[in-house]
């Protein structure tokens, strides 16, 4: 996403289109992981509720943990289809030129939104994966 920026600050209109399709491929490649992750937690019963079980604990911990796993986790992919979706809205418009150096200010405010999103997984992650690891 930064080189979709600064392709748009130099007017480059096909590189703003390219560097924005890489970014949501690379997006979409994480949800589609997530996907898979989510289809594993529900075979082996680790959806919070009723049919929760986790083999050789009895401890309610893990199932709040589970809790929070998916409602940040959740979160986190909604707002990525967010950013995909304003990415989908960016490329027709680079790829007809509507962003110049002088005028880049949409490609500039997605950018900063898919990192925004970016920052919150730096902290999701080792929270969730490498922390809960340890505790669930």
């Amino acid at each position: 996403m930064v080189l979709a920026v600064r392709s748009a600050q130099l007017g480059r209109a096909k590189q703003i289109a390219g560097w924005l399709a890489a970014t949501m491929t690379l997006g979409t490649v994480f949800l589609v992981i997530k996907g898979f992750e989510y289809h594993h937690k529900w075979v082996h019963h680790l959806i919070p509720g009723e049919g929760f079980h986790i083999a050789g604990t009895t401890d309610p911990a893990a199932q709040t943990f589970f809790v929070l796993y998916f409602c940040m986790t959740g979160l986190h992919a909604l707002h990525m289809i967010v950013g995909l979706g304003l990415l989908a809205f960016l490329v027709p418009k680079a790829l007809r030129g509507e962003f110049s150096a002088e005028n880049h200010n949409w490609v500039e405010g997605v950018g900063l939104y898919w990192h925004f999103v970016d920052i919150i997984w730096i902290f999701l992650f080792p929270l969730l994966y490498l922390l809960g690891r340890h505790h669930a």
